[in-house]
């Protein structure tokens, strides 16, 4: 400790002031004196570790009108997967998808992810293909839609909007 009233955080050697061990802001954790963000950051992490603990005691829960897994003959649950007949022309078609639509309710039951090149054209575009594909079938209600800007691979790898609608 130096003689003008300071001293050192043993997390990352920044200088702590007698008013902020007075105030509380800085302080000891896990036997070291901690300056104010490595206290922050240190308590932050322990609550952090204690609430995850009983993340493995939690049982899975099944969504609506789920089936359970099928089983095989050796007692391993045999996953569902879809053929690659449900990929059509660059976009994924629902054929595959055995839970039903349901308008009524507030909730998604399924998801559609559309992408375009970020220019006027490609946009429109896609503008097209959302609005004729919610056309093509009126059990569709859209629920909520997000979209991003990211990297679509292909013959070069170009940023795109991608936009995926909730029903």
């Amino acid at each position: 400790m130096a003689g003008d009233g300071t001293r050192v955080c043993q997390g990352c050697g920044a200088t702590i002031y007698t008013e902020h061990l007075d105030t509380g802001i800085a302080g000891y954790h896990g036997g070291k004196l901690l300056c104010p963000h490595c206290l922050q950051e240190a308590e932050a992490a322990a609550d952090h570790s204690t609430s995850n603990k009983n993340v493995e005691d939690l049982e899975s829960i099944s969504l609506v009108d789920e089936e359970p897994a099928a089983r095989r003959g050796d007692g391993e649950t045999q996953v569902k997967s879809y053929s690659s007949e449900s990929h059509v022309g660059g976009t994924f078609d629902d054929l595959g998808i055995e839970r039903p639509l349901n308008p009524d309710v507030p909730t998604a039951t399924r998801c559609r992810t559309f992408h375009a090149k970020l220019n006027e054209g490609a946009v429109a575009f896609m503008n097209r293909q959302v609005n004729e594909w919610a056309d093509a079938d009126p059990g569709i209600t859209i629920k909520f839609a997000t979209s991003t800007i990211g990297i679509f691979e292909g013959k070069k790898a170009d940023p795109h909007l991608i936009l995926t609608v909730f029903y």
